[in-house]
């Protein structure tokens, strides 16, 4: 495992993790496919519906509808049902093939069977034409297939519709749906989230990993974004660390109407913005409200005010899944960016911020890194707390951020089985000496516990031999080959020991 690698999991947000009401562009070719297999699957989708009596006549005809009737009585036979029907033979046996095609019947031998199925329910394009209004179509200019598109979607869309408007559009109706559907399908408008993942699904299509097949998004009236960047292709988004800091900064320093621009890593943020997300107009300084709204989404996050500045508990909990020292690692890299947006003070560092809840979560933080204790204050006649780091905290949480990078066999040493070394560098300074101090020092300890091991092993076999005797010979080979210690391989490294004391002794 490299350094790199090490420690933090990188991963993904796609489409289907982007609020609902973002909108969509996509290009010619997926749209075109995505509807045209979407469409096709509405023949297959049943839905609750409650039945009348004359159901049968609206959908196939009295004649046909009695031929379902019959069927529904006991399996017939093709003869008896043309001769009750009054049908023609040919228009009879197209009927049946088609609710074959429906699943609805079948054939063994020569005799038809009615299958098994809800009696609640009918097929989507089955209530369409129950329901249709031929003078609503007209009105909207869309089609029965289009229609079928917006009953398929609007119990989603009733689902995800927010009570308090906000960015959420309205339809009135299926039909105003269905008006909507065949923007959508034509390009002249584009697809919100909510939609385009159901579509999706039926479909079986997923647009998520095709390169070029969603051409921009953003949230009306937003500014758009481009998912491609210095000529890769930005979507499903990394979500990393560099995100991670991203948005604490975002919180931090960004003002309500989403303009940012404080002059401290602006420019790193707006590059590491277009790295994660794509091409969008900076100039303005603003940053889009699909990228607002797609953070607080996947960061649990209510609000992006400042005086809401917090540590997402989405963070927090990747960290708490990492080992003791990549934790060590990445809280200090976020530490070190909040401080590199704060203000020199009296040889050290003051963070000030309108949210009293982020400043005591860096003070927790720092606490447990064990380079001290914050103490957050109230600033004089102003809407700000404010935390004061000394250099030398700062120097410690530099040494953390860059350990691995300082000391690259501080990663083999971690491997060391319920080691302490991250508990134990919290009191050192995380100078390169003290972190060898504290790794030789775990080596130690896991040598000891192998060696009393072997001792309670063969204690029955042997004359009592004390095996602690040679812990400081096995740990300097250990530590000199850079290698973890295995029972089977210290059991040897003993033998050995033994051997030429023997070969002293008898000489």
């Amino acid at each position: 495992m490299s350094i790199e690698e090490y420690g933090y999991r990188t991963e993904c947000i796609g489409i289907r993790e982007f609020p609902p009401f973002i909108r969509v562009t996509l290009g010619h070719t997926a749209r075109t496919e995505l509807f045209s297999r979407a469409m096709a699957k509405m023949r297959k989708i049943r839905k609750k519906y409650e039945l009348s009596e004359d159901v049968l006549d609206v959908l196939y005809g009295k004649k046909k509808g009695y031929i379902v009737k019959l069927l529904s009585e006991h399996p017939q036979p093709a003869r008896a049902l043309i001769k009750a029907s009054g049908l023609s033979p040919s228009a009879v046996y197209h009927f049946l093939s088609y609710l074959k095609k429906r699943h609805i019947i079948s054939k063994k031998g020569c005799m038809y069977y009615l299958e098994k199925y809800d009696s609640d329910s009918l097929f989507l394009d089955e209530i369409v034409k129950i329901e249709e209004d031929p003078s609503l179509r007209r009105k909207y200019g869309i089609s029965i297939k289009e229609l079928e598109l917006a009953y398929f979607l609007w119990d989603t869309f009733s689902e995800v519709t927010p009570e308090d408007g906000g960015y959420g559009r309205t339809y009135s109706s299926e039909y105003t749906l269905a008006d909507a559907v065949h923007r959508w399908k034509t390009g002249r408008t584009d697809t919100p989230v909510w939609a385009l993942k159901q579509l999706m699904d039926v479909a079986e299509y997923d647009l998520a990993h095709k390169a070029g097949s969603i051409v921009q998004y953003h949230l009306p009236p937003g500014t758009s974004v481009n998912p491609h960047y210095d000529g890769e292709y930005k979507l499903p988004i990394r979500a990393d660390s560099v995100l991670d800091r991203i948005v604490v900064q975002l919180m931090h320093k960004m003002s309500r109407n989403h303009l940012y621009t404080f002059p401290k890593r602006r420019k790193w943020l707006f590059e590491n913005l277009h790295h994660r997300f794509g091409e969008f107009d900076d100039s303005t300084s603003r940053i889009p409200s699909a990228i607002i709204e797609i953070l607080k989404s996947y960061y649990g996050l209510k609000s992006m005010r400042r005086s809401s500045a917090c540590i997402p508990p989405c963070v927090e909990a990747r960290w708490s899944e990492l080992t003791s020292l990549s934790r060590v690692k990445d809280v200090s890299s976020l530490l070190l960016h909040i401080i590199s947006l704060s203000s020199r003070s009296d040889c050290g560092v003051e963070i000030t911020s309108r949210s009293r809840t982020f400043l005591e979560e860096i003070s927790h933080l720092v606490s447990d890194l064990g380079v001290g204790t914050l103490t957050v204050r109230k600033k004089h006649k102003r809407p700000h707390f404010r935390v004061y780091l000394s250099e030398s905290k700062v120097a410690a949480l530099r040494r953390y951020a860059h350990i691995f990078q300082e000391y690259p066999d501080l990663e083999i040493w971690s491997r060391i089985p319920l080691n302490r070394i991250a508990e134990n560098l919290a009191s050192t300074n995380g100078g390169c000496e003290s972190v060898e101090d504290v790794c030789r020092g775990e080596l130690s300890l896991f040598v000891e516990s192998i060696l009393r091991s072997l001792e309670r092993r063969k204690r029955e076999f042997h004359e009592r031999l004390d095996y602690q005797q040679y812990r400081g010979d096995i740990t300097n080979y250990f530590w000199e080959q850079k290698l973890i210690p295995s029972p089977r391989r210290v059991a040897e490294l003993v033998d050995m020991h033994v051997n030429e004391e023997e070969n002293v002794i008898y000489a």
